[in-house]
């Protein structure tokens, strides 16, 4: 069983070496939807922006809102192109050749709904994805929903809130190496002043804050305002810390169990861990029975809370998607 990988590495400097990856968070409120919203498929209306309190320290959270849905259709063909890639053809979509070139594709239904597929090229009716149609499932008529990737720059585009090349953002790469970002009060860039503002941050996927001092973010802009009421699905990689949680900025508290995560588990091998905001410290670890979420005594643990926007740790021996559960959203 693994638990927690370290953060170390030269470009996490304000980090303190072999502090363990996890933190927790709190979702502080979110703004009430804007008039004259735009109600999508598979996301709700506009919400605009959303404020977190970031404790001082180091504290993990995941980004409660996507882009909005460019295109919803369903599949005329699905087939494989030279190299195997799926290659899937819509009637008359109205796109532009090449335009999809930060995109993904998510299938709303199979083995893959919910999961953000990246699209490699598009033509005037058809995508091509970085998958093959046998490992994600795909068949003729299944609908998608096309959506802009969320990126640092759209996530926050003036900083969030966080001190200007002071205050970071990390994230996982699915080899466990992290990287830290850091607005430079023009766009986002990394360690060593390269231009981040299009890094991808994937549905779903957490992130750590490392603050000096206690402030409140601004999560969101008119680009990645939108929350997203359906499943979601995400990779975990093997041996290495995956940090995720529920695209639910409306809620103040949630459970465990709520997550819908336990399905996606091995039971009694893959563990779920919850982190403690500031410190970095283990909060728990759980394990999957097949059923329910149980703790090191073997009680059931689904009903305990977590923070609405927190972000916890996945650790898997095999990699596989993780499924979390859709956001239940009012008017």
């Amino acid at each position: 069983m693994r638990y927690l990988a370290s953060i170390t590495g030269p470009q996490v400097t304000r980090f303190a070496k072999r502090a363990a990856v996890c933190c927790a968070a709190l979702l502080a409120g979110i703004f009430l939807p804007l008039p004259n919203a735009i109600l999508q498929a598979a996301t709700s209306q506009i919400v605009g922006t959303y404020p977190v309190s970031v404790p001082a320290g180091n504290s993990a959270w995941v980004s409660g809102l996507v882009t909005a849905d460019l295109y919803e259709g369903a599949a005329v063909t699905v087939t494989a192109d030279f190299d195997g890639k799926a290659l899937v053809s819509f009637s008359a979509p109205g796109w532009t050749a090449g335009a999809f070139n930060r995109h993904y594709a998510e299938p709303q239904s199979g083995t893959s709904s919910g999961l953000a597929i990246d699209i490699l090229s598009n033509t005037t009716d058809t995508l091509k994805l970085n998958t093959t149609p046998a490992a994600a499932g795909l068949t003729n008529g299944m609908i998608f929903v096309v959506r802009k990737h969320t990126t640092l720059g759209g996530l926050m585009p003036t900083g969030g809130g966080l001190a200007v090349m002071i205050d970071s953002l990390i994230l996982f790469g699915t080899n466990g190496l992290q990287t830290s970002y850091f607005y430079n009060g023009a766009g986002w860039t990394d360690s060593f002043g390269t231009d981040s503002n299009n890094v991808i941050v994937r549905p779903a996927q957490g992130f750590v804050i490392h603050a000096t001092s206690p402030l409140t973010i601004t999560v969101g802009s008119g680009e990645v305002a939108y929350v997203k009421s359906t499943a979601t699905r995400i990779r975990a990689n093997a041996n290495v810390p995956n940090l995720m949680g529920a695209l639910n900025p409306l809620g103040t508290t949630t459970t465990l169990g709520s997550l819908g995560i336990t399905s996606s588990m091995q039971a009694f091998n893959d563990s779920l861990v919850t982190l403690t905001p500031g410190t970095l410290a283990q909060g728990g670890t759980y394990l999957s029975n097949g059923a329910n979420l149980i703790n090191g005594l073997g009680q059931n643990s689904t009903s305990v809370t977590l923070p609405a926007g927190a972000s916890v740790v996945i650790n898997v021996n095999t990699a596989k998607n993780m499924v979390l559960a859709p956001v239940p959203v009012g008017p």
